[in-house]
C-alpha cells in the first residue's frame, strides 16, 4: 500500500505529505518515538507502537527498503560473532 502511495497519493493526502516533506516525516518520526518511549499503559504502548511502526514505513518506502530488508538486516546482525555494548545515543 505504501508502495502504491509513493506512486500515486492523491494530493492533499497526509501521506504524499510526509512522501514529500523529509522534515514533517523526521519530526513525527521522532516524536512518535518519545511518545512510544514515555507510554505506561499496555493500549498506549500499542498505539504508539502503531504510530512509530507507520511512520518508519514511510520512511523505509521513500528509501526503497522494505520490511524483507530490515528483517534480514535483523538475521544478519544475530549471527555477528562480536557485539557493540549497546548503549544508547545521548538524546539530541
Amino acid at each position: 500500500t505504501l508502495q502504491e502511495r509513493l506512486k500515486s497519493a492523491p494530493e492533499g493526502s497526509y501521506t504524499k505529505r510526509l512522501f514529500d516533506d523529509e522534515q514533517l516525516l523526521r519530526d513525527k518520526l521522532v516524536e512518535e518515538a518519545q511518545e512510544l518511549s514515555e507510554a505506561t499503559e499496555k493500549d498506549e504502548v500499542a498505539g504508539e507502537l502503531a504510530d512509530v511502526l507507520y511512520f518508519a514505513m514511510v520512511r523505509a518506502t521513500k528509501a526503497g527498503v522494505s520490511i524483507d530488508d530490515a528483517v534480514a538486516e535483523l538475521d544478519r546482525r544475530t549471527r555477528k560473532v562480536t557485539r557493540r555494548p549497546g548503549d544508547s545515543k545521548a538524546f539530541r
